[in-house]
């Protein structure tokens, strides 16, 4: 039987799947795990933004651009920035 949620209850499980992700993106910048960080900087990016959390989007899409213009050396204080503006 499916559940029908709320947008607070959606909300909710995308603060619960941002803290997952955050370990991730975390793991990957310590692997230099490229290819992860801008996977899962995009994937942030959508979600933040659909739940109306324009920082979080707007800080993941840096990360994934920095990632695609190969500046790796910003990796790391967008990960802390996006962590910092997550404490949903």
């Amino acid at each position: 039987m499916s559940k029908d949620y709320t947008f607070e209850e959606l909300k909710a499980l995308f603060a619960a799947d941002l803290s997952q992700k955050m370990k991730v993106l975390q793991d990957a910048v310590g692997n230099g795990s490229w290819e992860t960080i801008s996977r899962i900087s995009h994937q942030i990016k959508g979600t933040a933004k659909s739940f109306g959390f324009t920082n979080i989007s707007a800080l993941a899409a840096e990360l994934e651009q920095s990632i695609a213009q190969n500046r790796l050396e910003l990796a790391p204080g967008l990960v802390k920035k996006i962590s910092d503006a997550s404490v949903l």
